[in-house]
């Protein structure tokens, strides 16, 4: 092919390129592109969404800072609008769940302009108000309990807008839609370090044993002991008891959760606490047990028994 032809095939390309280019792809999408509504864009917030079971009640609260966005900056906002929805997660206590209905309500006399110029608001939220909305009381909370705040925005026309009608992209992390907000009712709970155990009336006719172990957490206030013999496989040599043996702190009640071991054994236990001693009496269907003391080293243990 010659420079003339090259030429020529090359300037025909341009001209079929050029007549295919649609103007209305943007290589960035945009509020106005991705939509004509409005939605709340998280600022910035403080505080808690842990309803802390332990604490008083007036010592849970969250607040946070969103801002609205529309097409003419917040300005079509008419109203903000928070619902709240109590589930409750305790099966012994009947289903005291409620909602949804309506919590705060904002009105434009309520909001403010930043330096954005983007109308915005700053919301509190307490457990004394959201258990007074439900119906409910902070003492009759469990662990496992939610309070659920729906928020949408109504625009002037009386068009809504919330996460369930929103897309993908507002929702997410790059226009960072702020509509629904959970409230877990539970208690933090923080068991991890090291401790001194000792075994005795071991199986095997072993001397009494002294070892370390710690606990180490799993999450949702699930716990491993590093060694579920306490230093009596003493017996074998050494070595430590361990697979899927496990404990459970819930409001600071322990309840032994896990019961087969790394060989398929299944493990009992009877345990009691007093003061900082942990005693726990165990065996397991392969015939192993001892009777395991577990010190706190600073004052009584910070648990109950279920």
């Amino acid at each position: 092919m010659n420079k003339l032809k090259i030429s020529t095939f090359i300037g025909a390309l341009l001209v079929i390129l050029s007549g295919c280019v649609d103007e209305d792809l943007a290589p960035i999408i945009t509020f106005d592109s991705a939509g004509k509504g409005a939605y709340a864009r998280f600022v910035s917030d403080q505080g808690s969404t842990l309803v802390n079971l332990l604490e008083a009640e007036s010592a849970s609260s969250y607040t946070y800072t969103v801002e609205f966005v529309d097409l003419e900056q917040g300005n079509l906002v008419a109203e903000y609008v928070l619902e709240l929805i109590y589930n409750d997660n305790d099966p012994d206590n009947g289903d005291n769940s409620s909602g949804p209905s309506v919590f705060k309500s904002f009105s434009p006399s309520d909001f403010t302009t930043n330096d954005k110029g983007l109308k915005e608001i700053t919301v509190s939220v307490t457990a004394a108000e959201m258990t007074a909305a439900a119906g409910t009381t902070f003492d009759a909370l469990s662990a496992g309990d939610e309070f659920t705040l729906d928020g949408r925005v109504v625009l002037q026309d009386g068009s809504q807008f919330g996460r369930e009608n929103s897309s993908a992209t507002v929702n997410g992390s790059a226009f960072r839609g702020f509509f629904d907000i959970t409230f877990n009712c539970n208690c933090p709970s923080d068991l991890t370090g090291s401790y001194a155990a000792t075994s005795t009336d071991i199986w095997c006719g072993a001397p009494d044993q002294t070892t370390t172990v710690t606990i180490d957490a799993q999450g949702g206030g699930v716990y491993k002991f590093s060694d579920w013999a306490f230093g009596s496989y003493a017996c074998y040599g050494g070595g430590s008891a361990g697979g899927d043996l496990t404990f459970t702190d819930v409001c600071t009640e322990v309840s032994f959760t896990g019961f087969i071991d790394s060989f398929g054994d299944t493990w009992t236990y009877n345990s009691t606490i007093s003061g900082n001693l942990w005693t726990i009496a165990w065996e397991n269907t392969y015939g192993e047990s001892a009777t395991s003391v577990v010190e706190y080293p600073s004052g009584d243990w910070p648990i109950t028994l279920k």
